[in-house]
């Protein structure tokens, strides 16, 4: 199994979204982390402290958890803890936009993780989004993206059809995946769990991106036959939970 982190049990920190919390607590889990999902600001600090990574998801912000999320970042960053960002909906109203540019002059992160559009968002380009989905046909200069990988010092993982992570030195492209994974919904909010309890684990970070985001894609491959899409989303976690260290890419030899 992945012995690392089931030694470890990494106690993974959620600031998230409403729609899918129940899904990323279960993600978690699957993998062998421990998740927690504690926003009231008068314990977020505390909680922070004993985490081993933070997780913040955009998804359903409100003037209570957009404060928690900040808190709970910059007590990351102060404490020296892991954090990741899974911008959802970026780009969709101007308050989402507003507050990630906030988040990103506010908080250094240690992965981010967004679609196409997401991703533009934060590089500070016109993006168009359907809600809080990616626009049919919305492209994105990967180079770009590698910059600013290099520039802030942080990993970016752009999802899509064939998945792009990069921290400014390496990068990898992943082609793996089920068109299916979009019709279940918070399968990216998932991905973000899975690379939040491999960072946890104290795994590298670029390595803990690839390996995270390829997990969401081989259990939505080993779930794609299931009739159903109750079936298919019960498959991802059992897919998950059943994953070894030997079903992970290699990264170092196979950089892209």
């Amino acid at each position: 199994m992945l012995r690392r982190i089931h030694d470890k049990k990494p106690l993974i920190h959620h600031l998230t979204n409403t729609v899918t919390i129940n899904d990323c607590a279960n993600m978690t889990l699957a993998l062998g982390g421990s998740p927690v999902m504690a926003e009231d600001l008068l314990e977020v600090e505390e909680m922070v402290g004993l985490a081993d990574a933070v997780v913040i998801n955009t998804g359903t912000i409100n003037p209570d958890m957009r404060k928690a999320q900040l808190l709970a970042g910059k007590t990351a960053n102060r404490l020296g803890k892991t954090v990741i960002l899974d911008p959802v909906g970026a780009g969709a109203t101007t308050l989402r936009t507003d507050f990630m540019k906030q988040l990103m002059e506010e908080i250094t992160f240690t992965v981010i993780k967004g679609n196409a559009s997401e991703i533009k968002t934060l590089l500070g380009q016109a993006a168009r989004t359907k809600g809080v989905d990616v626009a049919e046909g919305e492209s994105l200069d990967l180079q770009s993206v590698h910059a600013f990988a290099s520039q802030t010092k942080q990993v970016i993982v752009v999802t899509g059809p064939v998945d792009f992570v990069t921290d400014g030195v390496r990068q990898r492209h992943l082609d793996v995946g089920t068109k299916r994974l979009g019709q279940v919904t918070g399968t990216g909010c998932m991905t973000a769990s899975l690379i939040a309890t491999f960072l946890g684990a104290g795994y590298d970070h670029f390595d803990a991106a690839v390996f995270g985001t390829y997990a969401m894609g081989k259990a939505g491959e080993a779930a794609g036959d299931r009739p159903g899409i109750g079936s298919f989303r019960t498959g991802l976690f059992d897919a998950v939970s059943l994953m070894t260290e030997e079903s992970l890419p290699e990264v170092q030899m196979n950089e892209q």
